[in-house]
């Protein structure tokens, strides 16, 4: 998506029980896909698992949304499904299967400027980054976040799928950034260049000296392994 990129993105995280979460994705797979075409929710752009990260045993999906007032419509129709709740009791089965669950809301960064690249996505291992920004300079932030960060991990191999700004969510102001690799061991390598690289830290140091502070801070990455029902699709999103 451009700079105009209208609507809204909606990421949801369900921490799971560990043994549970195979229920989960055959829920997904299979029962709750016609509900949501029946409710007006889009089908999600992606589902992954999380392997490797802060929260584990995770599923997430990407959604996208025209409006906020299309969202909560649909999900009223969704949650007054009487269909769910009878599949939400059969797959639960009695017994808890969610420990808790995040819902993120984002707009397409305005420094996202996607490659266009018509090429498959790499399958084995995508990341998830959320990114905490400087309070004080966010939009300076979103854009040495484009054009330092991502396109220093991008000249080692990484395939950025998305660049997003967080409108809810935790520790506001935050980016959200997806990617792709094609193995563990490239993922390794470029971010250990990021971490040599003379210019990342070239600009880290020109951001103190304007604004006191990195512009980028703190980061909390999620190793992601795409779904085999719901691979990325229409990328970029």
């Amino acid at each position: 998506m451009n700079t105009n990129a209208p609507g809204f993105w909606e990421l949801r995280l369900y921490e799971m029980l560990p043994r549970r979460l195979p229920d989960m994705h055959h829920q997904f797979a299979h029962e709750v896909p016609p509900l949501f075409a029946r409710a007006g929710v889009p089908a999600p752009l992606a589902f992954w698992d999380c392997f490797a990260g802060p929260m584990t045993a995770m599923l997430a999906y990407l959604l996208r949304w025209n409006s906020l007032d299309e969202r909560m419509a649909a999900w009223g129709r969704f949650y007054g499904d009487p269909q769910w709740w009878r599949q939400y009791e059969d797959a639960h089965g009695g017994e808890q299967m969610l420990e808790r669950s995040h819902v993120l809301l984002m707009r397409a960064s305005p420094a996202w400027q996607p490659d266009h690249d018509d090429s498959p996505v790499p399958a084995s291992l995508h990341e998830l980054r959320m990114v905490e920004l400087a309070p004080q300079a966010a939009d300076s932030a979103h854009g040495a976040l484009a054009t330092v960060d991502l396109a220093c991990v991008a000249r080692h191999g990484a395939r950025v799928l998305g660049l997003f700004d967080m409108v809810v969510g935790p520790r506001l102001p935050q980016a959200a950034v997806f990617l792709a690799w094609p193995d563990a061991a490239e993922r390794e390598a470029a971010w250990m260049a990021h971490a040599r690289d003379e210019a990342v830290a070239a600009a880290r140091a020109a951001e103190r000296a304007a604004h006191g502070v990195p512009l980028v801070g703190r980061t909390d990455s999620f190793l992601l392994r795409p779904s085999t029902y719901g691979p990325p699709r229409g990328v970029p999103w």
